[in-house]
């Protein structure tokens, strides 16, 4: 597939960072192509499972319209395809995006018409819809993003529990392991170990799942902010767009989303069977 070099490979403007905006910070993300929709069909998600196959908000939301999936499509043959100069160019915006908000004089930049352009505040998250392991790419200097810029707060969520380990000697850099319906025991296992780990309920956000606290994961985007080992509660967003429907009774069906019921514990005693 052919592709054209975009613009920008950051954005800001979009439901999962703006909540971002009532603590300070303006966050700049990245949005892939998820899974292996891509004309060579390589997996960006090597450990996603159907159900979040099934669940992905890809293509629901703003992201249902053919432009934008078709931009994300774009950017995503460009990493396949020259990689280094893909990297290069996201180094570069990295570097203006440091120069904008080190000229920010006090906490907020405000522009003519009387918004915020920019906090002073900011923090970078690159696998919007995607999960690659980008602490595995040398780009200059034989280092790879974190630590070309070590003063730059990045931050993602990720199914690879194999990861974390990986990235435990980079203070800049916040993962999250995601939960889905086939790695219960390894969500378990990172929980006791100390890390965070994001769940999706039905309806209901419990206040404690597991005997881990559980925090609303909805109402901002920021979890380097979060305390320390708890479980990131997100509600089930409905796919919208062409067969959103029949898409959300397919995501519902298995056990990707938890249906916890506060008059009930049952779900809670059989993900214990599963991690006993």
């Amino acid at each position: 597939m052919n592709y054209s070099i975009p613009k920008n490979l950051l954005s800001t403007r979009n439901a999962k960072t703006i909540k971002g905006e009532k603590k300070g910070i303006t966050t700049y993300i990245m949005y892939l192509a998820p899974f292996t929709q891509n004309s060579k069909g390589i997996n960006l998600c090597s450990h996603a499972s159907q159900g979040c196959a099934n669940a992905c908000l890809f293509g629901s939301g703003a992201a249902r319209f053919t432009g934008v999936q078709l931009g994300k499509m774009n950017k995503t043959e460009y990493f396949l395809a020259d990689r280094k100069n893909f990297l290069l160019q996201l180094v570069s915006e990295i570097e203006t995006i440091v120069r904008k908000h080190d000229a920010v004089v006090g906490d907020e930049q405000i522009g003519r018409t009387g918004e915020v352009i920019r906090y002073k505040k900011f923090a970078i998250r690159l696998n919007g819809t995607s999960d690659i392991v980008f602490e595995k790419f040398k780009i200059k200097d034989n280092k790879n993003i974190f630590e070309l810029f070590p003063n730059v707060q990045f931050y993602d969520y990720t199914k690879n529990h194999l990861r974390f380990e990986r990235v435990a000697n980079l203070g800049n850099y916040h993962l999250t392991f995601s939960r889905s319906e086939t790695n219960q025991l390894q969500s378990r296992i990172m929980l006791t170990k100390g890390y965070s780990v994001a769940m999706v309920f039905e309806k209901e956000l419990p206040t404690n799942y597991l005997g881990f606290t559980v925090i609303n994961g909805d109402e901002t985007d920021l979890r380097f902010l979060d305390e320390p080992n708890v479980i990131v509660g997100l509600k089930y967003k409905n796919l919208t767009g062409k067969g959103g429907r029949e898409k959300n009774q397919l995501a519902l069906s298995g056990d990707f989303v938890i249906k916890y019921d506060s008059t009930k514990n049952v779900h809670i005693e059989e993900e214990l069977k599963e991690v006993a």
